[in-house]
């Protein structure tokens, strides 16, 4: 059995308890902690929390380097890969996580925010496959106390008081708020809410795994994958049940389930609840659901076809070779596929800290090669899903410029272009949540293929209004492009097509991206120092 223990109170904690009950229960003990290369200290302080595990008793006691970019969802993802081998390695049966029950109240109200189902509110589960978490009822000041009692040395991560991560701020300010003005317990309550939220989600994901087998009508076809339920068996189950199912069939089929959203399930569910020729639904990494006569069917991505002759043969050689790698995606009636360069949580942009020639860059995430690299092959993907068709782009001043510019002349297709200025920014280093139209557009966009050009997603509520605004205008078609978007701070549930790069929560300038109107020319992307910060402008 192996612990994961990062030296805060809460996985020390759960070392100590494990080093206690182990002799006691016959069982081998090891603890593993995690590089990730964020500072300069990163290294030794692993080694310290090493050091504890040893002094403890534990056997093997491992640091495991994975160096990642300074964003939680990319960090979580390698660290657990991480473990998962070392657990692998080493013949552990599980691996002890010491999360407590208010790390499940902030897991419950973030995806709260997100507009999430039960499943997803159902929060973090105390037994999930290798992975085992002993402490989800005990709160955090428990574990701090007991670390205090054993005389155990604390390494308190300075990144979980940092306000640029949004779980720093539900943490140190929203929790707080709603104990004051609600009452106390609110993190039990929602902790609570957790467990039954989850013994719902257990019953509704059996019922629909027993059902799945009975409605499918035919599945399986070479190179795609296919899966056609009638439609009077979807109509006579419960949307509750229905919704799974056809969740489980598109992921079956090669959707990405981390890129498949509940607006997604519910415009395939209308082709069943809602049917009124409806042209084919596009779902994330080329599916396509479609309806004919009484059948559904899900359909999976295919090779795309060869570039085209003409116009489109003069592309450039890197744009060609990024048609051979671009995702797999279908086009059918001229509907645009929903295919995305990376998904949330999963996508980072490059694989550990580079160094900026700029003086007041911390840290470069993103080369200037690997945004032209993934303009281009962002142009392509959108050529191939408006074959045939013009789009009006439209600019997202001032942010998008750059990206508009470098995107357009990348493109194939006919195109014009149009600008709006709406911001919810200020000159601070977050969203500010308020929405100004600053800039409105020059022409009507009515029966327009429409494509929204942003440079960076952040909270998503100026995205958010932008599109219910422009939506009333009546445009043919209305899609978003995001060079950058940011996982952990986004609150508001936006529908993005096509994103570049998933960028962590901390403020970042360049390609576009300003601090109080300053760095906007800089080629790559980067995070400011302290220094640049404080100092609100260019040394």
């Amino acid at each position: 059995m192996l612990v994961a223990c990062s030296g805060g109170p809460d996985s020390l904690a759960l070392a100590a308890a494990l080093a206690f009950v182990a002799p006691r229960r016959a069982l081998r003990a090891g603890m593993v902690t995690v590089d990730h290369g964020w500072d300069t200290g990163s290294t030794e302080r692993a080694e310290r929390v090493a050091r504890q595990g040893r002094a403890l008793g534990l056997d093997p006691v491992e640091v495991l380097t994975e160096h990642t970019a300074r964003s939680e969802g990319i960090a979580r993802q390698a660290r657990r890969a991480a473990i998962a081998a070392a657990a692998d390695r080493l013949g552990a049966r599980a691996v002890l996580l010491g999360h407590t029950l208010d790390d499940q109240a902030e897991t419950v109200l973030l995806r709260l925010a997100r507009g999430a189902g039960a499943r997803s509110l159902g929060g973090m589960s105390a037994d999930d496959g290798l992975l085992s978490r002993p402490l989800l009822g005990i709160r955090r000041a428990d574990t701090r106390a007991a670390c205090l009692a054993e005389g155990l040395e604390v390494w308190d991560d300075p990144t979980n008081r940092d306000p640029a991560f949004t779980r720093s701020r539900v943490r140190h300010t929203v929790l707080p708020v709603m104990e004051t003005e609600l009452g106390p317990g609110i993190a039990e309550s929602l902790a609570r809410s957790a467990d039954l939220l989850r013994a719902d989600a257990d019953a509704l994901d059996a019922m629909a795994a027993e059902v799945y087998g009975k409605v499918v009508r035919a599945r399986g076809r070479p190179c795609t994958g296919e899966v056609a339920f009638d439609v009077a068996a979807l109509a006579g189950l419960t949307a509750a049940v229905r919704g799974r199912l056809l969740r489980r069939a598109a992921i079956d089929v090669g959707a990405s389930a981390s890129a498949l959203r509940a607006e997604h399930i519910w415009a395939v569910e209308e082709l069943v609840t809602r049917w009124r020729g409806q042209k084919p639904v596009p779902l994330p990494t080329g599916v396509l659901a479609r309806r004919w006569e009484n059948r559904v069917t899900l359909t999976g991505p295919v090779v795309p076809p060869p570039p085209p002759a003409g116009p489109a043969a003069r592309r450039s050689d890197a744009a060609r070779r990024s048609d051979a790698v671009t995702a797999p995606h279908i086009k059918e009636d001229d509907q645009v596929s929903q295919t995305a360069t990376t998904t949330p949580d999963t996508g980072g942009a490059h694989d550990g800290p580079r160094h900026s020639p700029h003086p007041d860059i911390a840290e470069v995430l993103v080369s200037s090669d690997e945004i032209a690299a993934k303009i281009v092959e962002l142009a392509a993907r959108v050529d191939a899903d408006y074959a045939g068709r013009e789009i009006l782009l439209v600019g997202v001043l001032k942010g998008a410029v750059m990206v508009m510019a470098d995107l357009s002349r990348a493109l194939t297709v006919p195109l014009t272009m149009e600008f709006m200025a709406v911001s919810s920014y200020g000159s601070s280093t977050s969203s500010s949540g308020v929405v100004r139209i600053l800039k409105d557009l020059d022409r009507s966009i009515e029966g327009r293929d429409v494509l929204v050009v942003e440079d960076i997603i952040d909270s998503g509520l100026t995205l958010s209004w932008l599109l219910k605004n422009l939506r009333s205008r009546g445009p043919a078609s209305l899609e978003v492009l995001a060079l950058f978007r940011k996982p952990e701070a986004v609150t508001v549930d936006v529908d993005v097509r096509y994103v570049g790069f998933d960028l962590p929560g901390a403020f970042v300038v360049g390609y576009g991206l300003d601090y109080s109107e300053y760095y906007r020319t800089l080629p790559f992307v980067g995070t400011l120092t302290p220094a640049a910060i404080e100092r609100g402008a260019p040394a």
